[in-house]
């Protein structure tokens, strides 16, 4: 589990600015949670444009492989659909393969369920 995940963000309801400060919070949580390194995606630059080019709602995670490191994320996870339940979340692996997360699927009935859905992920 030492390959490195896209997790994209998105929302409808927050503007550029407020996906990209809510990306960098979320990066920072993922990383005091001891789930794994977390760092804001980037993109390739563009003529004409200045400062670090940022690809927006992106992280790229290198979780950690000790036991508990699902749970862990999906918690970080669920606490930022709690603070805005439109917000939706995509892990992508190298191979393609995707798996978008919600407030459908994080709330508390669900953890259990979402944390297997998302180990299976990460594993096969």
């Amino acid at each position: 589990m030492r390959d490195e995940l896209s997790l994209n963000l998105r929302c409808n309801d927050l503007d550029e600015s407020r996906l990209q400060e809510m990306t960098q919070a979320l990066a920072k949580s993922i990383r005091e949670q001891n789930v794994g390194a977390a760092r804001v995606g980037q993109q390739a630059s563009q003529p004409g444009k200045k400062g670090d080019p940022v690809a927006l709602g992106s992280i790229i995670l290198t979780l950690v492989s000790s036991g508990g490191v699902v749970v862990s994320l999906v918690q970080v996870l669920k606490a930022y659909i709690e603070r805005k339940a439109s917000l939706n979340f995509e892990l992508s692996r190298a191979d393609g393969k995707k798996v978008v997360l919600n407030a459908e699927n994080l709330g508390s009935a669900q953890i259990r369920a979402t944390s297997e859905m998302v180990d299976q992920f990460l594993k096969s």
